[in-house]
């Protein structure tokens, strides 16, 4: 009798840790399909435009210094110190005194084959000011220098500039400038520019209020990287579920079922506006990852086939059942195929009726099948149910992930328990007491 129980523990093992293969193989096709989803996201982002971001504005200006430069020359008197008139070139790039950003973003869902991801177009308005510079921002000037001012480029760097929707207006000191394609910063990167060729400037510190108006297309998220003295930005979306990131979170936010607004401000303090900063972020989340929660689901799947295998060996012990090892393996495949159903389910309706469909019908498939192998429904009918509340407990965790360790743990522990409770009177050399 004890070689016997050995044995069949063994085999009970080894049937456990075959089912492991299915449960991987279950596993690697959810990342395959995540994969086939971040392959659909960039073709989407290819066909329109990628993640967005806008910098800016900047101000560059061109000032051509004349001076005189001391010289010596060579004459029959002997050495003559002499002067002769020279040029330079300085170039200023100035930022905001005060910049403010309104946008509102609209954002649809863009499909390609079974999977989708939100692309949104941005109507932004940009308004501010700047201060003209003086001769005081220069470097050290020459002797009798004579300064000539350029007319200011007003620069906007933009992330990817296929998303730019329609021409972009711009005025700056109430003239409007020509548009045109490029950055005359180099750390934007990409963007457009316009010279303000009506503005002229004289070296005093005059005021040069700016405002535009730009439409972006971008695909799930927006940055505003700010560059100026006080920076503020408003935003408001038709998108319920934003995930606010970068280098600053909103001041204030309010997010509903209709969409979300948010606030942001800061000061030069705070922000360098360099290539590298994320500024004021907006991601556009999905709110149930239906491939995360597959594969969080999965990872409980050798727990529940141990589980079924464990009530299946107290069964036999207790009501003296012969349960064949082939039985073992069916009702261990039934629960594999419930993650495969739960996931491809789930590409086509919502996570929360796909998990429904699937387990509902594990749960009558091995409730029907129990009914013979357990030689009576009443057992069945109780296997099944202990099932369904896992199955159920299992639905819970998946949805509280911020709680999802703490009730993983509680709930092995319970059923732990309920095992040892449940075996303490079984005399494992063979006797019941």
């Amino acid at each position: 009798m004890k070689n016997a129980l050995l044995l069949k523990c063994a085999m009970v093992a080894v049937l456990g840790l075959v089912l492991w293969v299915p449960l991987m193989m279950i596993e690697n096709t959810i990342q395959e399909r995540t994969s086939y989803r971040e392959e659909a996201v960039q073709a989407i982002a290819a066909s329109s435009a990628g993640e967005q971001k806008l910098w800016g504005p900047v101000l560059t200006i061109t000032v051509d210094e004349e001076f005189d430069e001391t010289v010596s020359g060579w004459t029959k008197a002997g050495t003559v110190a002499g002067t002769t008139r020279k040029t330079r070139k300085h170039t200023l790039q100035v930022t905001p005194s005060a910049v403010d950003l309104k946008g509102h973003m609209e954002v649809e869902r863009r499909k390609l084959g079974l999977f989708s991801t939100p692309v949104f177009e941005l109507n932004a308005t940009l308004s501010g000011h700047y201060v003209a510079p003086t001769a005081k921002d220069l470097p050290g000037l020459g002797t009798n220098a004579r300064l000539k001012w350029g007319a200011p480029v007003l620069t906007v760097g933009i992330g990817d500039t296929r998303g730019i929707a329609g021409a972009p207006v711009v005025t700056l000191a109430g003239s409007t400038l020509a548009i045109e394609g490029g950055s005359e910063v180099k750390d934007f990167g990409s963007g457009f520019h316009g010279v303000a060729a009506d503005v002229h400037l004289d070296g005093s510190a005059k005021t040069l209020p700016f405002a535009m108006t730009v439409r972006l297309v971008g695909t799930s998220a927006f940055g505003f990287v700010p560059v100026g003295e006080v920076v503020t930005a408003n935003l408001s979306s038709n998108w319920p579920h934003p995930s606010f990131g970068g280098d600053f979170l909103p001041r204030t936010r309010s997010v509903q079922n209709t969409g979300f607004n948010a606030q942001w401000g800061t000061t030069a303090l705070a922000s360098n506006g360099g290539s590298t900063a994320q500024g004021f972020q907006v991601r556009l989340i999905e709110p149930v990852d239906v491939y995360q929660q597959a594969t969080r689901s999965v990872k409980y799947g050798f727990l529940f086939i141990a589980l079924s295998f464990a009530a299946f060996f107290v069964f036999e012990q207790l009501k003296n059942l012969r349960i064949h090892p082939i039985q073992y393996l069916l009702v261990g495949l039934a629960q594999a195929v419930f993650f495969l159903l739960l996931t491809s389910l789930s590409e086509h309706m919502a996570f929360a009726v796909a998990y429904g469909v699937s387990a509902t019908a594990s749960v009558v498939l091995v409730g029907v099948y129990l009914a013979s192998v357990l030689r009576g429904a009443a057992r069945a009918v109780g296997f099944s149910t202990a099932m369904g509340t896992l199955y159920a407990a299992l639905f819970g965790i998946l949805q509280s992930e911020q709680n999802a360790l703490l009730l993983g743990s509680v709930l092995m522990f319970l059923l732990l328990a309920a095992v040892m409770l449940g075996t303490r009177k079984v005399d494992w050399y063979g006797q019941v007491t």
